[in-house]
């Protein structure tokens, strides 16, 4: 997307708007149990494009059950902290594209690990009232008292003085991952679901398909 202005504000009110979803997260488990399907949502961009991709999957078998792929413009460019408002739109679209619902959803983003606790999986999972979980790839706010070093070996990540996830070690010589609650997930079941989503990869297999599912939409516009 192209560099632009942004009207006068803007930024204050998104902030905002982060700020008044936050007071309305869930941190309790309010999902079907037990849970037999989830999903998996990433984004990929090209030029002006964003491209959403939503993989939904048995559990805890990880069979793909549907493949939903999603197209939208975002209006917004990158804002460091509110990517929410620019990826949320097309990966909401992706998701609402399922014949069936997952009972939880996987997002390749922050949860409440976010200096505001609205990262894009909690953003997401409040505005589709359905539960989920964030697995991100690097620390956006917090620290650790220690770091994992095992594989299948986690830390608690605090921010301000509050527990917002799990720097988890998913598997040998790859950096951590960063678990957090989204929404109507707690924090010991956002690490859990992760961790059985797992299929020695580094990446919980439905991100880790979404994130295939995205790239190869943005490639197909070729």
């Amino acid at each position: 997307m192209r560099a632009r202005a942004l009207p006068a504000g803007l930024v204050e009110k998104l902030v905002e708007v982060q700020r008044a979803l936050a007071s309305k997260v869930i941190l309790e488990d309010a999902f079907r149990k037990p849970i037999r399907r989830v999903a998996g949502l990433d984004v990929s961009f090209k030029g002006e494009l964003a491209f959403g991709a939503c993989v939904l999957m048995s559990y805890p078998g990880m069979e793909v059950l549907e493949i939903s792929r999603a197209t939208s413009r975002p209006r917004l460019p990158y804002i460091p902290g509110l990517l929410a408002f620019r990826e949320v739109p097309v990966m909401l679209k992706a998701l609402r594209g399922l014949k069936n619902k997952p009972d939880v959803v996987l997002v390749d983003a922050q949860g409440i690990a976010h200096p505001r606790r609205c990262g894009e999986a909690t953003h997401l999972g409040l505005v589709a009232r359905t539960p989920t979980v964030g697995v991100a790839k690097r620390v956006l706010c917090g620290r650790a008292p220690c770091w994992p070093t095992r594989p299948d070996s986690w830390a608690p990540l605090y921010h301000e003085g509050e527990p917002v996830g799990f720097i988890y070690l998913s598997k040998a010589g790859c950096r951590p991952l960063v678990v957090s609650p989204g929404h109507m997930v707690s924090l010991a079941s956002a690490l859990e679901i992760t961790r059985s989503c797992l299929k020695g990869h580094k990446l919980p297999e439905p991100t880790r398909l979404a994130h295939v599912e995205a790239r190869r939409a943005a490639e197909e516009l070729s």
